[in-house]
């Protein structure tokens, strides 16, 4: 079966024209004409459906039925070029949310400096959100990602490094500053700023809202946490934040939320599933759970004294 057929096919089911297919492709129409015909002796079922006139088509369900997998064909192959390319360059293209950045990089980037393998890193800044739809489209090799459940995805291999509870911030001058702890139904009449959709907080906040039985008043959202934590200073509004996302350079006081049962932050390592495995990916993968599971043996001795 000819690639060049199956891409003349998907064009023509989403222009239902021989002529548009044509031109898009810079050949006469006769050859987009053998094609499809080649394609119904291959499968032996009709295709498409020619009205009198020869300038459109309706697509039978035999037709609808290998558009849907060519889909599916095409982005693998291009996912597929993708990750070659980047395999001859030996570059590994890696997603890191702000947030997660801030906890992993310092120690990611000096492994990575000593090793050598940082000209052979290309860091993609992004929201957890946005870097999973890269992963998906085969854009990004591999990512550390931030989630409320699990991440289960057949495309995708998701390993857990480590979970991490939401806080409440606030700034040192704000009442709710002195609190030891605090349930998020006395929240009711405060002002929130919250990062927004390309993260998955408003997800883990939406979830603590209906619980509590309340709709919080959110005044602003933003990608950029420095502002939000700038906003929060300044007594503009209260954030929602994992607690990993403060600093005590940040200057800002986190509160831990009393409901019980919550949301957890998750952080994962994922990349795409049946990709071949280079010894970059595989050093970097074992830096990052080495310092995870380090993070979590200091927590766990912290918890004990």
């Amino acid at each position: 079966m000819n690639l060049k057929d199956l891409e003349y096919f998907q064009r023509l089911v989403r222009d239902k024209s021989f002529t548009k297919v044509a031109q898009a492709f810079h050949v006469s129409q006769p050859t987009i004409t053998y094609a499809i015909k080649r394609l119904e002796n291959e499968l032996g079922a009709d295709l498409i459906i020619r009205d009198q006139s020869h300038r459109s088509v309706i697509i039978t369900k035999a037709g609808l039925i290998l558009s849907k997998h060519i889909s599916v064909i095409l982005k693998e192959l291009s996912v597929a070029i993708r990750e070659i390319d980047r395999l001859k360059e030996e570059t590994l293209e890696f997603g890191l949310p702000p947030i997660i950045g801030n906890y992993y990089f310092p120690k990611l980037s000096s492994f990575l400096f000593k090793n050598d393998l940082m000209e052979h890193v290309n860091l993609i800044d992004g929201g957890s959100k946005d870097l999973y739809a890269l992963l998906k489209r085969g854009k990004i090799d591999m990512a550390l990602l931030g989630s409320t459940e699990p991440i289960r995805d057949p495309e995708l291999y998701s390993e857990l490094l480590v979970k991490k509870n939401f806080t409440i911030v606030v700034s040192p001058e704000h009442p709710l500053a002195k609190r030891k702890s605090i349930a998020f139904s006395e929240l009711e009449h405060e002002s929130f700023v919250l990062l927004n959709e390309h993260y998955v907080h408003p997800i883990a906040f939406e979830k603590f809202s209906q619980q509590a039985h309340f709709e919080p008043k959110i005044i602003y959202q933003s990608s950029n946490l420095n502002i939000l934590k700038g906003m929060i200073k300044e007594q503009v509004g209260i954030g929602f934040l994992v607690e990993l996302a403060v600093n005590a350079e940040d200057h800002l006081v986190s509160i831990p939320i009393e409901d019980r049962p919550q949301p957890d932050f998750l952080i994962s390592l994922v990349q795409r599933e049946n990709v071949l495995q280079t010894t970059y990916r595989n050093q970097i993968s074992q830096i990052i759970r080495e310092f995870s599971d380090e993070r979590k043996a200091s927590q766990n001795r912290s918890d004990l004294e």
